[in-house]
């Protein structure tokens, strides 16, 4: 079984405040053999990037063959999701041991989706009568005669705890975006499938930062002006009176809504935003520390240093450096 724990890559952006424990949540993502090994690390990824968007919570995805190790009980299974990534060309082995695997998975876990030819499985199991899935087209002729419903549409959110489902693996993921939206609100939800790429952004603003603040003071209209504003004038940062006066408030009015809102300081969330920026042009250009700094609104590559230190407790140069360098290459590996 291989184990990720994401990185939530928050860093210390906008703290506010005594540290809250994070809550984990588990997804394991059940293979039929260990050739779909590579193909199912699209959800790896897929949840590491919903880490980087969720406060005070962060999710754990196992990747499992069937039948490879123990099921795990009651206690293991609870809260936790179960996606049967199945493929567009194959049914899925329940020789052995594995039938009863399978069906236990099926029954303890608080959430299953069953991806690909994985719906079959109903059919195996002897569930078919009692379900509607997700069929792909392949697998219409094998449904139909196996009295299996077809929902006719690329995902299928079942209810009363019966398995959802999803005709593909790319179909999937849109699936799993829609359980984003039920258990983080739809904000979250569109910012995900615009970070991945599954939707064109609609938000104006493309900061992970940003996009936090505004789901934590659920979509206050002041909080998004200002941090639109933020964003907008980067290189030459206003002061909180320019702000308030582009914004046409006042300046107390401004920073108490913003705090009360979400949580944070002003002028705090105004150089995270503009640390973010300098991240992200040290990892994904070759401008120099020089050309970051005045594009971010620091006064020298001396200041952003020293910005970085506290914020991120790392250097310009060590992010620079990552880009060329592997942990072997640095000495971790």
């Amino acid at each position: 079984m291989k184990h990720y724990v994401l990185a939530n890559d928050r860093a210390n952006l906008a703290k506010t405040g005594p540290e809250v424990p994070e809550r984990l949540k588990y997804i394991d993502v059940i293979l039929s053999d260990e050739r779909a090994l590579a193909s199912a690390e699209i959800v790896v990824e897929f949840y590491h990037a919903l880490n980087s968007l969720v406060e005070d919570f962060s999710y754990v995805v196992n990747l499992r063959v069937s039948g490879n190790d123990t099921v795990g009980g009651p206690l293991y299974w609870a809260g936790r999701t179960a996606i049967f990534w199945g493929d567009l060309e194959n049914n899925w082995d329940v020789a052995g041991s594995r039938r009863s695997w399978i069906s236990q998975v099926l029954n303890l876990s608080s959430r299953a989706v069953l991806v690909g030819g994985a719906v079959l499985l109903l059919v195996q199991l002897g569930r078919a009568g009692r379900n509607v899935v997700a069929v792909h087209p392949n697998f219409a002729a094998a449904a139909l005669e196996s009295g299996l419903e077809s929902c006719g549409t690329g995902t299928h959110l079942a209810a009363d705890g019966r398995p959802h489902s999803a005709t593909s693996r790319l179909s999937a993921l849109r699936l799993l975006s829609e359980f984003v939206s039920m258990d983080h609100g739809e904000h979250i939800a569109d910012s995900l499938r615009s970070y991945i790429g599954l939707a064109e952004p609609v938000q104006k603003h493309e900061s992970r930062l940003a996009a936090r603040l505004v789901h934590r003071a659920k979509g206050d209209l002041l909080v998004v002006r200002t941090l639109n504003a933020m964003q907008e004038n980067i290189e030459d940062p206003l002061t909180i009176s320019d702000l308030s006066r582009v914004l046409k408030t006042s300046t107390r009015q401004l920073q108490r809504r913003f705090l009360s809102k979400t949580g944070a300081k002003l002028l705090s969330t105004y150089k995270e935003l503009r640390l973010e920026r300098a991240q992200s042009l040290l990892q994904f250009t070759n401008m120099s520390q020089i050309e970051i700094s005045a594009a971010t609104g620091f006064s020298s590559t001396v200041a952003l240093k020293r910005a970085f230190q506290r914020s991120y407790r790392t250097s310009p140069d060590d992010v620079r450096n990552s880009r060329f360098m592997g942990t072997i290459a640095s000495g971790n590996g």
